[in-house]
């Protein structure tokens, strides 16, 4: 930033990157080799290998077209059309550059747009593909853009059968086995979420569409709850004003009470909301002030020690 008397100007100290890279150069050179090198074979050559050839430029020119559009993809800003615009746009311009891609290796292999739509094999094929995998996680990804349970940008979690995660044997409240972090992309077979772990998690489009899904998109706070157990000689009024003589000092309020009851134990719950903690870092610090009151317990009483003031 330069002043000038009143006025003041940006200069971006950046370089600009070039319209083409060598990547783009690199491979339409490729390309014109190619062609080149088709023009100059034999006629018997030509008859075997020319549908090849052209199928290699067809991909080679979609490639480097595909390379281009996701760049653009990348630094499209949803602030400027919404988020939920902006997934729309990504993902419809992926499906209409990968099918026309396709559709132009068929041609260039001679077969026409007219018996890849109305042909009898294309029909079978397409019934018989479409339980797989892949389709299924393109035809759920459609739904995902056509319905919007979640946008790039929100965070979400989700709870499905395929990933089941195992239990702690630690007494606790029942959890919910779920996923979740925040929607990075949405592609025509995964769906890419950053978790709080910072872990990138690509997560089959197929599995989101029938999984139970959490949006957090309009939570500004995330709710926590911690729950332990403790030994049922102690005095649970004394522990608790010491609990709450401790945890008042955090930056986020918390909340403590009696939860449950069994023969040898009573198990605290402490709850509330934080905002831009994880639930790890939440549960870092109760633990942090929560160890010292253990601590401090009388070992024939079992009742915490009351500090002198």
């Amino acid at each position: 930033m330069i002043r000038y008397g009143q006025e003041v100007f940006t200069v971006s100290l950046q370089p600009k990157r070039p319209a083409i890279t060598w990547k783009i150069i690199t491979v339409i050179a490729i390309g014109i080799g190619l062609q080149v090198v088709l023009n100059h074979l034999p006629p018997d050559l030509q008859k075997h290998y020319g549908d090849l050839f052209r199928a290699a430029i067809v991909l080679l020119a979609g490639g480097a077209i595909s390379y281009l559009v996701e760049h653009w993809l990348k630094r499209l800003e949803a602030n400027r059309i919404g988020a939920r615009r902006a997934t729309s746009v990504r993902f419809m311009a992926r499906l209409v550059l990968y099918l026309a891609i396709a559709l132009a290796v068929l041609a260039a292999f001679g077969v026409g747009l007219s018996s890849v739509v109305f042909g009898s094999a294309f029909v079978t094929v397409i019934l018989g593909l479409a339980g797989q995998n892949f389709f299924a996680n393109l035809i759920a990804g459609i739904g995902l853009v056509i319905f919007h349970p979640f946008d790039v940008g929100d965070r979400i979690s989700f709870v499905t059968w395929q990933y089941t995660m195992m239990m702690a044997s630690y007494p606790h409240e029942a959890t919910k086995p779920a996923y979740g972090g925040i929607v990075r992309d949405i592609n025509l077979a995964y769906t890419t979420l950053e978790t709080d772990e910072g872990i990138s998690m690509l997560v089959p489009n197929g599995i989101l569409i029938q999984a139970s899904i959490e949006n957090h998109h309009d939570q500004q706070q995330r709710p926590y709850r911690f729950r332990f157990d403790m030994d049922l000689r102690l005095n649970p009024d004394h522990l608790l004003d010491r609990i709450n003589d401790r945890l008042h000092t955090l930056p986020y309020p918390v909340h403590a009470r009696l939860a449950d009851l069994s023969p040898t134990s009573f198990s605290i719950l402490l709850y509330g909301e934080t905002r831009g903690l994880t639930p790890d870092a939440v549960k870092h610090d109760l633990l942090r002030h929560l160890i010292p009151i253990t601590q401090e317990l009388d070992a024939t009483t079992k009742t915490p020690k009351l500090d002198s003031h």
